[in-house]
């Protein structure tokens, strides 16, 4: 079973995170208070902006994010400017008017007016990537393991306790881009399994092994003439002999520029307060981006390796 779709996938797993760690100290936010959020990806709609306001945590009500209403959203995408308005109903999420389609090789600009404060960012959108071709490589018998307990990681009590898992590799092949693009752009490129952990035991913490990676497209190459990328999933089970069980496995690529490079690899420090912003005037952030991604159902038979159209 091969599904292929083009979306978000990380994306909107980012968006979450921008909201959810803007602002974690109990010290009043006084400046830069307006949280701006967009993801412009190429081949896809115009896509919404959303407004937060943040708030120190000793306020009642939403202690992480309030939204932002009544601002002024325009975009500006190539000689063209799209005018936005708050959604009926979502406050704080604001869309286009006019419906359009985000092209490659465009320059964007959002600028955004909200309670006296100006914010702007801008950039370039990728050209479209395609993955194409995913193939994975499951062992015939588990390996013997040690699972660790990651809610209680310290230096002197790890819970631990041996246990069995399928260690999944998988290849992922793009199609390249010109060399004189690759030669003369900062392009970087973020590499993600996203395995469905539905049918596993829910205590199960210790799910990937190496799941994803970011870095310069240029570095995917080697000294082969495709870019290409090979990530690693654990898959627990109860025996020696237990047989891998089936589900499902979504491989994401996502393409964008230096401010997407700096975005992705910040998002998860836990000494950031938040990831690095890219908008001037304000917090958050708004990149192009170019997504692609290919699902596939994995089981002990699943055939190797499958090709996009």
């Amino acid at each position: 079973m091969l599904l292929r779709r083009a979306g978000l996938v990380l994306v909107a797993g980012m968006l979450v995170l921008v909201v959810g760690r803007c602002d974690w100290s109990t010290e009043p936010v006084e400046e830069q208070s307006l949280v701006v959020e967009t993801f412009l990806e190429t081949g896809r709609s115009l896509p919404p902006v959303v407004l937060r306001q943040t708030r120190p945590l000793n306020l009642s009500g939403d202690s992480l994010a309030d939204a932002a209403t009544g601002g002024q959203v325009r975009l500006a995408l190539g000689d063209r400017t799209f005018s936005y308005e708050e959604a009926r109903g979502e406050p704080g999420r604001y869309v286009a008017v006019e419906e359009d389609t985000v092209p490659a090789g465009t320059p964007w600009e959002v600028r955004v007016r909200w309670n006296g404060t100006v914010a702007r960012a801008q950039g370039v959108t990728p050209p479209p990537i395609n993955i194409a071709e995913v193939c994975v490589e499951v062992p015939d018998t588990p390996s013997r393991a040690v699972q660790v307990d990651s809610v209680r990681r310290d230096s002197l009590d790890i819970p631990a306790d041996q246990g069995y898992l399928y260690p999944i590799e998988v290849q992922v092949r793009w199609k390249s881009l010109p060399e004189a693009v690759i030669a003369d752009s900062s392009y970087w490129v973020r590499a993600q399994l996203r395995p469905d952990a539905t049918p596993f035991p829910s205590e199960v913490v210790e799910f990937f092994l190496e799941p994803a990676e970011i870095q310069r497209e240029d570095r995917f190459f080697g000294n082969r003439e495709t870019p290409q990328w090979r990530g690693v999933y654990a898959v627990p089970v109860d025996s020696s002999d237990a047989p891998l069980p089936t589900h499902g496995l979504t491989t994401a690529l996502v393409r964008g520029d230096t401010a997407f490079a700096s975005f992705a690899q910040t998002r998860t420090d836990p000494d950031r307060r938040e990831p690095l912003s890219n908008v001037n005037g304000a917090l958050g952030v708004a990149l192009g981006v170019a997504v692609d991604t290919l699902s596939r159902v994995i089981e002990p038979d699943v055939d190797r390796c499958v090709t996009g159209p």
